[in-house]
């Protein structure tokens, strides 16, 4: 029987790990308490039995500007 996918959460531009060797269901509620902090989401090596999940704290140009309209 396969292990369980496991991911870690990564902040981008530090390598900070946010939260490692994760459940999806912690990853998704670790992304639930905080959304409006982290941006980005992007997932690597996602067919492997670790995934690396890259966000960022720095708010995209695009959502910067719907914040402040």
């Amino acid at each position: 029987m396969p292990a369980e996918k496991r991911y870690s959460i990564i902040l981008e531009h530090t390598g900070q790990v946010l939260l490692g060797h994760a459940s999806l269901s912690q990853i998704e509620a670790f992304w639930d308490a905080n959304d409006t902090r982290y941006f980005g989401l992007r997932i690597e090596d996602e067919q492997s039995d670790h995934a690396r999940v890259f966000v960022t704290d720095v708010i995209p140009e695009e959502e910067e500007e719907t914040l402040f309209a």
